[in-house]
């Protein structure tokens, strides 16, 4: 049986990060598959992967959640076809920060899956300082964190005070989970590894439980050929801070480089890479928010041709 493991958590706590310090980790002695999920019709993390590991075989699912009814066979025919096709050890999923899991064992008891992997853990990452910004209330969000067997307490260097608040709200959801405390989602393997008796004991009180469907949140994808000058990229982002929660992509700048951005709230993140070739790429999370508005916005910072 092919190890499953469900990598979860909302926007921008830092799923993509732990899975690549674990693909660095294992990759080298064991073949591993990594399946990417996102609501936007196209994905950056997958990009961001390939960056600072090679060895494993993408596949992205995007345009909604696989847990989601409208994706459910296009999850199972491309999880059924990596199988067959790279023959995999272990299967990572990044679920999609919005997604709801917690139909996640149905979901793996179909019948062209029950027999061909087996779900090993469920692992949820918190974005510890902005845990109480208004999404934990929100049932995606819980969900998240009722079904793991690992709950990762993302960005503690970032948190002043609070921890034990944080950690009661979750222990209220989930008391079987245990709670790792990270910075820079630094968890090594051994440090996730559930016992077999201990496994989906959370996820297990939840059969039968839909998921939610399509968030009330927008995921937009803007891609362009228009550079735009490094101190106007700080101005654009501030702009779209102001009702965009989450904010990543790529971006070609006009001094000719080429930076990731990673925004969470009004914290952005903003690196210079050198080994991504490609047009500009940003997928911006907002309420209302729709891809006429993201391109509207970014013409005014960009350079005009």
């Amino acid at each position: 049986m092919i190890s499953f493991n469900l990598i979860t958590g909302f926007l921008g706590s830092g799923k993509t990060t732990l899975l690549s310090n674990l693909l660095n980790e294992l990759s080298a002695s064991k073949r591993i598959a990594v399946i990417q999920n996102e609501f936007a019709p196209s994905g950056v993390d997958g990009k961001e992967l390939k960056q600072t590991n090679a060895d494993f075989k993408l596949v992205e699912i995007n345009n909604g959640s696989v847990f989601c009814v409208c994706q459910l066979g296009n999850f199972e025919n491309n999880l059924q076809k990596l199988i067959v096709d790279y023959q995999p050890e272990m299967i990572f999923l990044e679920a999609s920060g919005l997604a709801d899991p917690i139909s996640i064992i149905e979901l793996l008891q179909s019948p062209g899956l029950k027999d061909k992997i087996s779900l090993d853990k469920i692992i949820s990452l918190v974005d510890t300082p902005n845990f109480f910004k208004g999404f934990s209330t929100l049932v995606r969000f819980k969900h998240q964190i009722m079904i793991a067997d690992k709950i990762i307490l993302n960005k503690t260097d970032l948190l002043d005070d609070g921890m034990e608040k944080v950690k009661e709200a979750i222990k209220e959801l989930n008391p079987f989970a245990e709670i790792i405390p990270s910075v820079y989602a630094k968890v090594n393997w051994e440090k996730l590894v559930v016992q077999e008796e201990n496994k989906s004991i959370a996820a297990n009180r939840y059969l039968g439980v839909v998921s939610e469907g399509r968030p009330d949140m927008n995921a937009c994808v803007l891609r362009t050929h228009d550079k735009i000058e490094r101190s106007n990229l700080q101005l654009f982002l501030k702009h779209l801070q102001s009702t965009c929660p989450r904010i990543k992509g790529f971006l070609n700048l006009t001094d000719g480089k080429i930076v990731s951005v990673n925004s969470v709230y009004e914290k952005a993140e903003i690196k210079d890479l050198e080994n991504y070739m490609g047009p500009s790429e940003l997928i911006a999370f907002g309420h209302n928010l729709s891809v006429s508005d993201l391109r509207a916005t970014f013409k005014q910072y960009a350079v005009k041709k």
